[in-house]
């Protein structure tokens, strides 16, 4: 394909909201062209709309890119670092991230989310809960009314008479049951 094709690519990609596929058509456009600035900084501005997991899970499935270019970036790594539960590493690198980017507020909040969870403000207060009461049951009388008249009536007890241990009476028992129409429990 030719750059100019490319680049439309990418740009029907970002207006369709596909950011990997847009990202993707920025890169071969950028291996045909790798000087032109206008492009690498629009398809840095496409990448800035990505989330960090979203990344991670585009740098996993890509697995025959070089070593220097599966290099995570500190967002990333942080990003790696809480969806396996270790919320003060992640918060170290959400830090560094931070550090590099000191106007980006997403990573700034996320950072904030990652501390709380690292550092818990402490056990919960059961004492100082609000106690619920439970409702009050109805009365007898409006159990009642709330069955239907037919499961009111109908009958879900046992049988009184013990059923028998010996096989073939025990079927003989059951088939009898049946054909009489009786529910046995």
């Amino acid at each position: 394909m030719t750059p100019g094709e490319l680049e439309q690519k990418a740009e029907r990609a970002v207006r369709r909201g596909e950011l990997l596929a847009a990202l993707e058509h920025f890169e071969a456009y950028l291996a045909q062209r790798p000087e032109d600035e206008r492009v690498r900084s629009r398809m840095e501005s496409v990448r800035a709309l990505l989330q960090p997991s979203e990344l991670v899970s585009r740098r996993r499935n890509e697995p025959d890119e070089s070593e220097s270019s599966l290099r995570l970036t500190d967002a990333e790594q942080g990003e790696l670092h809480a969806s396996s539960g270790r919320f003060a590493e992640a918060a170290e690198a959400y830090q560094r991230a931070v550090a590099k980017s000191p106007g980006n507020e997403l990573l700034r909040e996320r950072l904030e989310e990652l501390r709380g969870m690292a550092n818990p403000a402490g056990k919960a207060d059961l004492g100082g809960a609000e106690r619920l009461d439970a409702p009050a049951p109805p009365p007898a009388r409006e159990k009642e009314k709330l069955r239907s008249a037919r499961a009111h009536a109908a009958s879900f007890a046992p049988e009184a008479r013990p059923l028998p241990r010996d096989r073939k009476a025990l079927l003989e028992e059951l088939l009898q049951r049946v054909r009489a129409g009786r529910r046995t429990a």
